[in-house]
Formats: C-alpha cells, structure tokens, sequence
C-alpha cells in the first residue's frame, strides 16, 4: 500500500502519473493528472483507450479502477468492477474488455487475474476469462498484459512476464462461442 509520504514525494518529484495530450504533429495540447488516489489522481496509469463516444478511459492500475475522461481531460466517471487493469479494448459494439495481470494476495487480494467483460454504460462484469492458475498462484491466478478483440469476437491477450511461460507464446486466442 502507498503510504501519505511517499504519495507527497512523488507529487513532488513530478512522477508520470499523468496524461498528456498532443496534436497529430506533436504540438503540446495539455495535460492532467498527478500523483494520487483522488478522481483524476493516478498511481499507474497503464493503458488508454477511446470508446464509441469519444471519452477517453485510463486504466489506473495502482488505484484499481478505470478513469473516464472527456477530450478535454474533464473526469466523468470511474468504474471499479474490472480489478487491477494492465490492458483495456473497446469494441464497436461498446464492450469493454480489461486485462488484470496483477491481482493477488499482495496488491489486490481475493481478485482472480484474468479478462474481465461488460457492457461500456454500466459498471458490471458480464464475462471472465480466468488466468493461467499455477502452484503459487491458484486461487488468482495470473494473465497477460495486454488485451484485443478481433471482429469475430476471438479475445487475444498479450502475454506479460508472469504469464509468458505458461502460454507458450507471446499472444492466446480465446475463441468465440
């Protein structure tokens, strides 16, 4: 757990808990965010990704949750129903679709790794891959770091340092039903 002081030394080291936004031939536009468990705070920023109404989402590993943001980098909302998120894809249709590689014992206790699925206007899980379950890590398992869907709606993860020995590759197909 992230204790007061080291938060306050990392506010004020500037450490890059914040997003950066630039024009299409890289003019400095703004930024937003700093370090911090506030909405619009961060502790890992890891990914980003835009869904169907143009709001940005970042998923704020350290803090466990998913940021919404407008283009302007207003907050909007957060949700908390996908764990500790490494990867995030939205599909067309408007399903979200978070990779947690980090959930266990230490940094999110009683959360399985895995990819966690619902629909982009609620804050609820409607499908789940699990991870790989190994002998030190059964009960959460352990899982990639990145996440996409194609358009027949096969799931592939990108397999991270922990997963990649047990995948036997760098990327896994989940099929469709």
């Amino acid at each position: 757990m992230l204790n007061a002081q080291a938060l306050e030394e990392g506010r004020q080291a500037g450490l890059t808990a914040r997003i950066v936004k630039y024009a299409p031939d890289g003019t400095y536009i703004r930024e937003w965010g700093q370090l911090g468990t506030e909405h619009g705070d961060f502790r890992t920023p890891h990914a980003l990704e835009f869904d169907s109404l143009g709001r940005l989402w970042v998923a704020d590993r350290g803090n466990h949750r998913l940021e919404i943001f407008d283009q302007d980098g207003n907050y909007l909302e957060s949700r908390y129903s996908y764990g500790r998120i490494s990867g995030i894809f939205i599909t067309n249709d408007d399903m979200v679709y978070a990779i947690d590689s980090e959930s266990g014992p230490l940094r999110h206790e009683a959360w399985r790794c895995g990819v966690r699925i619902g629909p982009l206007h609620e804050d609820r899980i409607t499908g789940f891959i699990p991870g790989y379950q190994t002998e030190s890590r059964y009960e959460q398992g352990t899982a990639g770091e990145g996440v996409a869907v194609d358009a027949d709606g096969n799931v592939y993860a990108a397999e991270g340092p922990a997963s990649l020995p047990l995948a036997g590759g760098a990327f896994t197909k989940y099929t469709a039903n």
